[in-house]
């Protein structure tokens, strides 16, 4: 069996890791949609079925081919028997039907070539879907963040404004100087130019991501600010399973290795061809054929053959200026090429397969350590407002503790993506994305 028709298995059987895409229904949605309406699936779905088509012309050659030609002409000739110039009708005609006997096998390669195409299309447009579901998954989770950070930009600016307000008034009673509300001013000027910038990058992401996905951009309400933290410890012990798999196969689980290893196959039947191109070809023909000529200045002469014909036609280029020995070397040099492609792409897969699993267990880390801030920073806010409501503390410290919150919510949001987007990589790498499950249903 292929590689590319190992579709809905794992490896070993071994479970995936949690996916973000199954706990917010929402982007699962969006994946679903970006599979079958994104322009790229589209164009990609094309191109397969070219590739198709490919197919089929290159089976046409074993099947018989039916043609012929048919003339009917008027001409006058000068003939030594007559006086004069004679005019005379021709009508020429010849059906046939070839079939190819024996090609030295180079018929069966043509056609093992075209269907290896066909696989590695195929396996083009698996990857595709896995790049296509990765750019959705990482096109949302920015778009949750945009919103995010949309908020304490909204956030930060009111509190500014509000603080410039209160150092003008305290101005005016002199309470303060003039270069605390000029500094109050620079303060109110930057986050005014944060809340834009910020603005702009969540209508941005909504519209890579619509772009992605084929469909309307996301209005402010239906994008969710948040989305749940991964399962770090459930995903460790699969993540280190599915990697040691990987790693211990004689040939790694990997579209691109495979495809590789495919080229390397279509230049060993490309140089079996090219050796026996000067042999000779045998086929089968069949046919009928007439040649009649008729003259109007005497009935009887007329000119008649009529021929039905069958047996064995044998084609043989015995010179063609050495283009054979150059095809040669030349398919030679590239079937080495393709070896040399194979073996670099199988180091590079297994050192890229290490660095992934090395980097999600310091992401991993830095999700903990981002959460526990975050959590921090919600107790404290928690601590200001009860202190707040028996009268120690200000209104001011609650709201700069609950900017602090929205500044530790963004960064444990930003290491929740930066995990998954690596989570998802490794499962793309490996062939495990539970996205290629839905190729074909």
């Amino acid at each position: 069996m292929s590689l590319f028709g190992l579709i809905s298995l794992n490896i070993n059987g071994m479970a995936n890791p949690t996916m973000p895409e199954a706990s917010i229904p929402q982007l699962e949605q969006l994946i679903e949609t970006a599979l079958t309406q994104s322009p790229r699936m589209m164009i990609r779905n094309a191109d397969f079925a070219a590739a198709t088509a490919s197919l089929q012309t290159a089976k046409a050659a074993r099947l018989p081919n039916v043609g012929g030609s048919a003339s009917y002409l008027k001409s006058r000739e000068d003939r030594g028997d007559f006086l004069g110039s004679v005019p005379a009708d021709k009508l020429y005609y010849n059906f046939a039907i070839n079939q190819p006997l024996f090609h030295w096998g180079e018929i069966s390669r043509n056609i093992q070539n075209a269907e290896i195409r066909l696989a590695i299309d195929e396996g083009r447009t698996r990857k595709a879907h896995t790049l296509l579901a990765n750019e959705v998954r990482v096109a949302f989770l920015e778009l949750v963040r945009a919103r995010r950070a949309l908020e304490r930009a909204q956030f930060a600016s009111e509190l500014s404004i509000l603080g410039h307000e209160e150092t003008r008034v305290k101005r005016q009673q002199n309470i303060v100087s003039d270069a605390e509300i000029y500094s109050a001013e620079i303060t109110q000027q930057k986050d005014e130019y944060t809340l834009g910038i910020a603005r702009d990058a969540f209508m941005t992401a909504g519209d890579t991501l619509a772009r992605l996905t084929g469909t309307s951009p996301l209005g402010y309400e239906a994008v969710p600010n948040t989305f749940p933290v991964p399962d770090i410890q459930g995903d460790a012990s699969v993540v280190v399973g599915l990697l040691a798999d990987f790693l211990s196969a004689e040939i790694p689980s990997n579209t691109d290795l495979e495809m590789a290893r495919q080229e390397l196959e279509i230049r060993q039947n490309d140089l079996k061809n090219a050796k026996v191109a000067l042999r000779p070809k045998f086929g089968f023909i069949a046919g009928i054929s007439l040649d009649e000529q008729a003259y109007d200045r005497n009935i009887a002469n007329k000119y008649e053959v009529q021929s039905l014909y069958a047996g064995v036609n044998v084609s043989w280029t015995l010179f063609d200026g050495f283009a054979t020995k150059g095809r040669i070397r030349t398919t030679l040099e590239r079937m080495r090429s393709a070896e040399v492609t194979f073996a670099n792409t199988k180091a590079t897969l297994l050192d890229d397969a290490q660095s992934h699993g090395r980097l999600l267990k310091s992401l991993a880390l830095a999700v903990v350590i981002a959460e526990r801030e975050l959590h921090s920073a919600q107790n404290q806010l928690e601590a200001f407002t009860a202190s707040r409501d028996r009268g120690e503390a200000s209104e001011a410290q609650v709201n700069v503790s609950r900017l602090s919150v929205h500044t530790a919510f963004g960064a444990a949001l930003y290491a929740r993506e930066v995990y998954w987007n690596k989570l998802s990589s490794f499962m793309a790498l490996i062939d495990a994305d539970p996205i290629l499950n839905r190729i074909g249903q």
